[in-house]
């Protein structure tokens, strides 16, 4: 019997699942992170600043997480927009997130040796003015503002053993929220311009939670089984058509 044209769109969209990784018993995904988001590649954008720093909103950087799928170690890089430095004004670190694993995290192998030291507990109960509490920090010693070796761009790795299979295992939102919402990522800065928003202020800026977190980046392999399923789709609709014009004609 031939299959209904609901049937074959719903054979494609599985096809399509599938190659992207989201079918059942693959690592769950934040649900609005888009079809093919990368489980080893994803960069974020810091867009909020918290309401005591006066940074209002905007593009304040991005945070990129890559995986080596070989030795389960994830390198975070924090590259802030222009003016904006990563500092330690006594918060838990100079960064801060959540992850899905539990804590027990080695982060550590930072770019810069102005940032060192860590947290990471099995519970949520490192503050973030603003955003909410996360259960790993790091670089716990960061420098102050004005200090030698302030950077704007300082990268760390993060691993527990070989449990890191997936980015988005270390983005879980800080919970419970703070006023300012739950956030993906937090970073601890000073803004260093002289006009705009916040202009020589300190506080906190984060990816914030409520909206998709990330900009995906598809897999090559991803990419070509999505190819692949859309070709067949092209090929069935032409077989489809010379019937449909027979009936029409008829």
């Amino acid at each position: 019997m031939a299959k209904s044209i609901k049937q074959r769109r719903l054979g494609i969209a599985a096809l399509m699942a599938t190659a992207c990784g989201l079918t059942t018993g693959a690592i769950p995904v934040p649900a609005s992170a888009g079809l093919c988001a990368s489980t080893t590649d994803r960069t974020l954008t810091l867009n909020t600043g918290n309401s005591s720093s006066g940074f209002g909103t905007g593009n304040f950087g991005t945070v990129h997480l890559g995986l080596d799928t070989t030795t389960h170690v994830a390198t975070v890089t924090v590259d802030l927009a222009g003016g904006f430095l990563i500092i330690n004004t006594g918060f838990p670190g100079s960064f801060g997130f959540a992850d899905a694993l539990g804590g027990g995290l080695t982060i550590g192998n930072f770019s810069s040796a102005a940032y060192s030291g860590s947290l990471s507990h099995a519970t949520n109960d490192l503050h973030f003015d603003g955003f909410g509490y996360v259960n790993d920090a790091g670089a716990t010693a960061g420098p102050s503002a004005g200090d030698a070796g302030v950077e704007n761009v300082v990268s760390f790795d993060v691993s527990k053993g070989t449990n890191i299979t997936d980015v988005n295992q270390l983005l879980n939102l800080a919970n419970p929220a703070g006023g300012d919402g739950p956030a993906y990522f937090i970073v601890d800065a000073i803004n260093n311009n002289t006009s705009g928003p916040g202009a020589g202020k300190t506080g906190l800026l984060a990816v914030s939670g409520g909206g998709t977190p990330n900009t995906p980046v598809p897999e090559p392999a991803s990419l070509a089984l999505l190819g692949t399923a859309l070709v067949g789709f092209v090929l069935i609709q032409r077989r489809r058509d010379p019937v449909q014009m027979k009936a029409r004609a008829a």
